[in-house]
C-alpha cells in the first residue's frame, strides 16, 4: 500500500479523519505520523496490528482513536502522552492490563468489551473515566476517509461500524416449574455482559402491551447461543417443543447458533428431543438436581467458561452475531406477572 494516501479535493493536511479500517494492516505506514499530523480521528479497527508506534506522537490533534478488533496485547505508554486525547477503543483485543501512564493521560471514555481483563484492573478503569463494555456504533460522529482503491472508503455506516454493532445473544429456553433452575444459570451469565458485552434473553422480560410470542420468536431468530434447560417439565411442554426446540435446532442447522443444553433432571427422553447430538456441561446421568452446591457451581462455570470460548473463536473468525432484544421497561411488577401467566399456560 503506497503512502501518502491521496483524498481527493483534499491535501494530507486538510484530512482531520481518516478511517483505514479492514484494510489487512499488520502494523501503522510511518508516513501516516508525518503526512496526517492535522488528524483529530483516527480508526484502525479490524486490522492484525500489534504495536502502537511511538511516532503516534507526531498526532498532537488526535481526540478519538479506533483500535478495535486487532491483536494488540499491550498498550505502548505513547498512547497516554496525546495530550488531547479523549476516546480510546480497544474492543475486542488480547489486553491485560493498562499501563500505568494511562491513569496520567486525559482520556475520558474507553471501550474495553472483548479483552481478558482481570476484575481488579476494570475496577481501577471504570474510577478513573467512563468504561464501555460494549461495541458501539459511533465514537465521535461522522467518519470521512480516504478514496485509495484498496482502502474500501465508508463515509458513513461504515462496515467497521456495523461490525462493532453487533454482539452476541443468549436464548434460555427453559419450563417455568424450573424457574429456581433458571435463576442460577442466570446469575452465572450476569457478568458476560459486563465483561464480553453477552446479551442473556429469557420470558422474563416480557412486559405489558408486548406481543409476547412476536417477542420470543425477534428472540429467538436473534440468538447466536440457546441454553436449554433440560428436564421433564422441558419435554412435557408443547409450546417449548414446537415454537422454541425445533426454530433453535434449525437456526442452529441454517445459522450456526450455539446449542447448549443443561441437563437439569433426570429425562429419558434426551435422545429424542435432538439434543443428545450436542455437548452438555454436565453428564445426563449426574442433573443439578442429583448435585452438591458447590458442583453445580462448578457445573455452571464449565457453561460460562465455553460461552467465552466459543465467543472468542468466533470473534476470531470475524463471523457477524446478531443485535440483543430490546424490551420496553418501567411497568408494575403486577403487570409484569399478567403476561408471564399468559405465557406460563403455554409453556408450563
Amino acid at each position: 500500500m503506497k503512502y501518502p494516501i491521496k483524498v481527493k479535493g483534499k491535501t494530507c493536511k486538510q484530512v482531520t479523519k481518516l478511517n483505514l479500517s479492514g484494510c489487512n494492516l499488520k502494523e501503522i505506514p510511518e508516513d501516516l505520523f508525518f503526512d496526517y499530523t492535522n488528524l483529530t480521528k483516527l480508526i484502525l479497527s479490524n486490522n492484525r496490528i500489534k504495536i502502537i508506534p511511538k511516532e503516534i506522537l507526531r498526532l498532537k490533534k488526535l481526540k478519538v482513536l479506533d483500535l478495535a478488533n486487532n491483536d494488540i496485547t499491550i498498550l505502548q505508554s505513547a498512547v497516554f502522552k496525546l495530550s488531547r486525547l479523549r476516546t480510546l477503543n480497544v474492543y475486542g483485543n488480547k489486553i491485560k492490563k493498562f499501563p500505568k501512564q494511562f491513569y496520567d493521560s486525559n482520556i475520558q471514555k474507553v471501550i474495553v468489551g472483548m479483552n481478558p481483563i482481570d476484575p481488579e484492573e476494570m475496577a481501577k478503569l471504570e474510577n478513573f473515566c467512563e468504561v464501555v463494555h460494549t461495541s458501539i456504533k459511533e465514537i465521535d460522529g461522522q467518519t470521512s476517509g480516504v478514496t485509495e482503491e484498496s482502502l474500501h472508503l465508508e463515509t458513513t455506516n461504515t462496515k467497521e461500524e456495523t461490525k462493532m454493532e453487533k454482539k452476541h445473544s443468549i436464548f434460555i429456553s427453559y419450563s417455568h416449574k424450573d424457574a429456581e433452575w433458571l435463576e442460577r444459570v442466570t446469575t452465572h451469565l450476569k457478568p458476560l455482559n459486563r465483561y464480553y458485552g453477552i446479551d442473556e434473553w429469557d420470558d422474563r422480560r416480557l412486559r405489558t402491551s408486548d406481543k409476547w410470542k412476536e417477542e420470543i420468536s425477534r428472540a429467538l431468530n436473534n440468538a447466536t447461543i440457546a441454553i436449554l434447560l433440560f428436564s421433564p417439565n422441558f419435554m412435557a411442554s408443547d409450546f417449548i417443543i414446537n415454537n422454541e426446540l425445533q426454530p433453535l435446532l434449525e437456526n442452529a442447522d441454517k445459522k450456526g447458533v450455539k446449542i447448549m443444553p443443561v441437563m437439569v433432571r433426570p429425562c429419558a427422553t434426551l435422545e429424542e428431543s435432538g439434543l443428545s447430538d450436542y455437548q452438555a456441561p454436565n453428564d445426563p446421568k449426574q442433573t443439578l438436581i442429583e448435585m452438591k452446591e458447590g458442583e453445580i457451581d462448578r457445573t455452571l462455570s464449565k457453561l460460562v467458561e465455553d460461552i467465552k470460548f466459543f465467543v472468542k473463536s468466533k470473534h476470531e473468525d470475524d463471523s457477524d452475531s446478531q443485535s440483543p432484544v430490546k424490551v420496553n421497561v418501567g411497568i408494575s411488577e403486577a403487570s409484569e406477572e399478567a403476561v408471564r401467566d399468559i405465557v406460563r399456560k403455554y409453556k408450563g
